[in-house]
């Protein structure tokens, strides 16, 4: 009850939420109903601010700022693409990284702009393929705008190098730097790698690990040309030999040598007739450097004669040697025979049976 010209007060309160926070503004306003007499809810007013001074002198609502409080947030994953198809992360293959920058405050950030360190493991600073590259944002703003609550999301890629990999891990963060209304460059943040499980649950780097072990497989098979028509392997038939040498490591190999030994079956010393010759390479090695996943094929060739066709057998292997980056002739491999259903693996001769002619 009112009595004419009496005033009654009362209070209330509202604890400011986490997500009130985030806005600009508490608006507040209250209707006031009351009942004359012979009559029911028939009076009533909005509430006025109390502050005429603002141009507007009723029922203008009761207005709280939040205080400005600008914050982004930064996160920065990776994903191998293992080009080379070797389970390593090794030359050739490329990391995606996906960055995501998250408006945490609880004003609009404008002039958004990434700064991106890319290291390997001994701090040499190396440089991205491609990107940052803006793809999206939650709430569709534009590049360079970031709504309170908005996240940005952004690609890059970097093909991983042999030195690089040589390091043991590829090291990357970005710095993103914003502005809030009326600053320039004043709201910043250095990414996480999104795994809090390390941890490390801030500002740490996205690490993608690498390996480099120099590596190479040299294989060689034989076909018999039977040149005298007889049916035999024997005098005067030609065995070509093709030579493949594949580099199965993460690195660049060069200098890349091929020491041939050829003997008959009872041991003695053979000459090639010709080769090895180069004939093709893969992967964009040639015949001095041999790229990671690159093959190199070579051929050879012996003409049996007479000495060494009164022996079992014509044996065949070769010896190659090349060089990693910043070593010498330190990766080797005996050739295989490329035949694993003899019950030998690796590094076995290959061999050509010379046909038993029966002579009177």
């Amino acid at each position: 009850t009112l009595k004419p010209d009496e005033i009654a007060t009362y209070s209330g309160y509202y604890i400011i939420s986490s997500a009130a926070a985030l806005t600009s503004s508490v608006n507040n306003s209250v209707l006031a109903t009351a009942s004359s007499p012979g009559q029911t809810n028939n009076v009533t007013d909005t509430s006025d601010n109390g502050d005429d001074s603002d141009g507007n002198t009723e029922d203008d609502v009761t207005v709280v700022g939040i205080s400005p409080n600008p914050g982004i947030e930064a996160t920065k994953t990776a994903v191998v693409i293992d080009s080379n198809s070797n389970s390593s992360n090794d030359q050739g293959d490329i990391i995606v990284y996906t960055i995501t920058t998250e408006n945490t405050g609880n004003v609009t950030l404008t002039g958004i702009s990434l700064t991106d360190t890319l290291t390997d493991n001994a701090g040499n600073v190396l440089s991205l393929s491609s990107g940052p590259i803006f793809t999206s944002a939650s709430l569709a703003s534009s590049e360079g705008i970031l709504k309170v609550g908005e996240t940005a999301t952004y690609t890059a890629s970097y093909t991983i190098e042999a030195d690089a990999a040589a390091t043991g891990s590829i090291k990357n963060r970005v710095l993103v730097t914003s502005s809030s209304p009326g600053n320039t460059d004043n709201v910043i943040d250095i990414s996480d790698n999104g795994d809090d499980n390390d941890g490390n649950t801030l500002n740490d780097y996205t690490v993608v690990l690498a390996t480099a072990e120099p590596k190479l497989e040299a294989t060689k098979t034989a076909t018999v040309t039977d040149n005298n028509g007889d049916g035999n392997t024997g005098a005067g038939d030609t065995i070509v030999y093709t030579i493949t040498v594949q580099n199965t490591g993460g690195i660049t190999l060069s200098n890349i040598t091929l020491n041939d030994v050829l003997t008959d079956g009872n041991g003695g010393n053979l000459s090639l007739t010709s080769g090895p010759t180069l004939t093709n390479a893969t992967a964009g090695s040639s015949a001095a450097t041999l790229q990671a996943t690159g093959v190199l094929t070579y051929t050879a060739t012996y003409t049996i004669s007479n000495v060494a066709a009164n022996t079992p057998s014509i044996n065949n292997r070769v010896t190659v040697t090349a060089s990693s980056p910043g070593q010498s002739n330190n990766v080797t491999d005996v050739s295989d025979d490329g035949d694993d259903s003899d019950g030998n693996t690796q590094d076995d001769p290959t061999v050509v049976s010379i046909d038993a002619v029966p002579l009177l």
